[in-house]
């Protein structure tokens, strides 16, 4: 069935059950720490290898259907990284149906087909296979590996299209939200009837069609459809209709021990568990909804909460009472931590209404008021927030520009950056083995004509990337048709080459795999600083930089201000780059300017920067 892993414990949340351990006593570990397996092979190359396998029994009469099995992993302080290894066999450990290494890569994946077999084992397991070269005796070679997450599931699946009654104006007003029970999608529009997307896992069937509402309000129709819902306390909450813009609907309570969709029903009454109507006393339009602890609604002109007295709102009991008067755009709002994001009503400002403790008030606040340059003549139009592995709200603009906010809820610290890609027309997030996906609908020109493509954002550093497995020169990436790409092979970067139409291509060398994919640089520049002067500020000055320090962690080495530090070292052994560097990158003899620092990754790899300092000077002239 769909949603279904092979695997189980594939995110280690709690320890290693299911999973049997693969280590040699005395000479490699295997642990569980932190949400992760860690695994630690033995400190000398090809030495002992550790790992940890789980025997896996397949769905009946998937017995020939392709799956794809993959892992998500971190060194820990290596100087030369541990090669992962993916290996499915008969018997516990082994690789006799499938075997592939993985060196200096963090995450990959594998396509396999069990080819009638109806049980095998996967195991995934780390060994130090690269001779430490030069490296003076003394100095820490090898590290461990955690294991954060892994997955074997059926590609077979395939797309599943429905034809649908929206135009491009609807699905671009559209708000989505998923029902509780995570088998059931609402779509909502205020030209269109709402629509619901379901599965069944029990008949692994989908189905898509209008919603068949009981007790369906006699103000909705055509052109008068509700335009935002949320689901809060075990009802759906419905509103946003164009002739009551004050109005939201809830639905009866839902209760699971019965077969029918209470959800669906809005029939009213004066029981507990009865739907209910009712209208803001205060004039605005409801643009959104969320439910929390409170259900907050937000209009054009205030947020609001609505709860019962009782703190369960029922028919005979509801208040409803203004928090804030910001005021929103019809974006849908999204939770991050205890604060409801949401829209300022002008599209350009993203805004966080929280409980405030101080002053028994849930109180809205500006937390783009940094980044106001990215949104200016332009608007927010979708708003998705991904939790893990990095806490980022992500924003699509109506130019199909993404920017984003890496934020976190409880110390307030945040930073907004804008990705150079192409045009996007749409984002989600998904959860899969404890970490966030963010989806996109992109816009490509390939050849001269626009194409529409579903891409993931990957940990990779490059754009609309694919990973295939190379058997000779030759390779084709067929969505990259006529575009200069970036090479890496086994995380060593290989010159740039050009596609045909087609897609085709011909590699310097290859190995068995290849990660392909268009350049997307990475950059940051500082503010002009000002350290006074005899004038009192120093804004406006000429500004020089004898010598600029930036201290990074585990990245490849960046440009500074247009200048790079050597980045590879005699000790490192031919065929592999250089590895991922801990420490301070000091670059000399820089001209004048306002003092503004530009650091910038060209190399299609991580950039984490810790913290900048140097020498400088100034001169009024």
């Amino acid at each position: 069935a769909l949603f279904q892993d092979d695997l189980v414990n594939t995110s280690f949340s709690i320890d290693l059950t299911g999973w049997t351990r693969l280590f040699t006593s005395g000479k490699s570990t295997v642990t569980w720490s932190s949400g992760a397996a860690l695994l630690t092979p033995e400190p000398v190359v090809n030495g002992a290898t550790a790992g940890v396998s789980q025997q896996v029994t397949v769905a009946s009469g998937t017995e020939n259907e392709d799956r794809v099995v993959s892992f998500v992993t971190e060194s820990i302080t290596p100087n030369i990284p541990a090669t992962m290894r993916i290996s499915i066999g008969s018997t516990i450990g082994t690789g006799d149906l499938f075997e592939q290494d993985f060196i200096a890569i963090d995450s990959a994946e594998i396509n396999f087909n069990p080819s009638g077999l109806a049980t095998y084992w996967i195991t995934f397991s780390c060994i130090n296979d690269i001779s430490p070269g030069g490296i003076p005796p003394g100095t820490p070679l090898y590290g461990s590996r955690s294991l954060k997450s892994v997955t074997s599931s059926l590609t077979s699946s395939g797309a599943i299209e429905f034809s649908h009654v929206w135009n491009e104006d609807d699905i671009r007003t559209m708000q989505v939200e998923m029902a509780p029970n995570e088998f059931s999608m609402y779509f909502v529009c205020q030209d269109k009837p709402p629509y619901k997307l379901s599965y069944d896992i029990d008949q692994n069937q989908w189905d898509f069609a209008a919603v068949a509402f009981g007790g369906k309000p006699g103000v909705w129709a055509s052109g008068n459809y509700p335009t935002t819902l949320t689901f809060f306390q075990g009802r759906s909450w419905w509103s946003g209709v164009q002739s009551e813009p004050q109005t939201f609907w809830g639905s009866k309570s839902n209760d699971e021990t019965t077969i029918e969709n209470e959800l669906e029903d809005l029939t009213t009454g004066t029981e507990a568990n009865d739907g209910l109507e009712f209208s803001l006393s205060k004039a605005g339009r409801i643009r959104w909804m969320e439910g929390g602890n409170n259900l907050v609604i937000g209009t054009n002109a205030g947020e609001f909460i609505a709860n019962g007295s009782q703190g369960i709102i029922t028919p005979d009991d509801i208040f409803v009472a203004q928090q804030s008067a910001e005021g929103g755009d019809a974006v849908n709002s999204t939770i991050v931590g205890s604060m409801v994001m949401f829209v300022s009503g002008d599209g350009r400002k993203l805004l966080a209404i929280r409980y405030q403790e101080d002053q028994n008030q849930w109180r809205a606040k500006e937390i783009s008021f940094t980044a106001e340059n990215l949104t200016q003549n332009r608007k927010i139009i979708n708003i998705a927030y991904a939790r893990n592995p990095e806490s980022i709200i992500w924003c699509l603009l109506d130019d199909g520009t993404l920017i984003g906010c890496t934020y976190d809820p409880y110390t307030d610290t945040m930073g907004w950056h804008k990705h150079s890609i192409a045009n996007v027309l749409g984002i989600s997030v998904s959860e899969k083995a404890g970490f966030s996906i963010l989806t996109l609908t992109v816009q490509r020109v390939i050849n001269s004509q626009a194409v529409t493509y579903v891409e993931e954002l990957g940990s990779d550093y490059m754009d609309s990337y694919s990973v295939i497995e190379t058997t000779s020169e030759n390779i084709s990436v067929p969505h990259l048709a006529g575009q200069e790409v970036i090479v890496k092979i086994n995380d060593a970067q290989h010159p740039n080459i050009m596609l045909d139409n087609n897609g085709d291509g011909v590699l310097n060398y290859f190995e068995d795999k290849a990660v392909i994919g268009l350049e997307m640089p990475i950059s940051i520049t500082t503010l002009e600083p000002d350290y006074g002067s005899q004038a009192g500020t120093s804004m406006g000055f000429k500004k020089r930089f004898s010598e600029i320090t930036a201290r990074i962690y585990q990245s490849a080495v960046p440009l500074i201000n247009g200048k790079r530090e050597k980045i590879r070292y005699p000790e490192t052994p031919m065929g592999f780059r250089q590895p991922n560097l801990t420490g301070d990158v000091v670059v000399n003899n820089l001209g004048y300017n306002d003092g503004s620092i530009k650091v910038t990754q060209s190399l299609p790899y991580k950039l984490t920067i810790t913290g900048l300092f140097g020498k400088m000077a100034q001169n009024k002239l």
